[in-house]
């Protein structure tokens, strides 16, 4: 079963929740309030996923002004689906896609730093140890 890599116009809701709620990203993101789902997924510029017999299988979803740099603010495979290169599948199809003037940016979950230590190389994205986030007022 082959993995389809496209960009998504509109990813539905149902999608995310369960490739992100069945990932290590699941307990950092709202995935009981549908509504805000909803908004994060318009509010992305770049919604890629990774589908296996039509089933969404895993996703990055990024912000991006497409000339300097984008955000990965998600990239989750599925629990059922990981250790099949499709995370890394992925950084590769946002590479493409946003063209090589575009560098990207992500901060990792503690559980997915040795994904990224060992396939970030691979695809030009390197650790820095300072990084820094605001943490929210509302919601996870």
């Amino acid at each position: 079963m082959p993995v389809v890599y496209a960009r998504e116009a509109a990813l539905p809701v149902e999608d995310y929740i369960d490739v992100v709620g069945h990932s290590a990203l699941g307990p950092t993101r709202p995935i009981d309030d549908r509504e805000r789902i909803a908004a994060m997924i318009a509010g992305a510029d770049l919604i890629v996923s990774a589908r296996i017999d039509g089933r969404c299988v895993g996703l990055a979803r990024c912000l991006t002004d497409v000339a300097w740099v984008a955000y990965c603010g998600d990239l989750a495979v599925h629990n059922d689906f990981q250790g099949r290169g499709i995370g890394k599948g992925l950084l590769e199809a946002c590479r493409e896609l946003l063209g090589e003037g575009v560098g990207m940016a992500l901060l990792s979950v503690p559980e997915a730093v040795g994904f990224y230590d060992r396939h970030g190389p691979s695809v030009d994205l390197h650790r820095y140890g300072h990084a820094y986030f605001m943490n929210r007022k509302r919601g996870v």
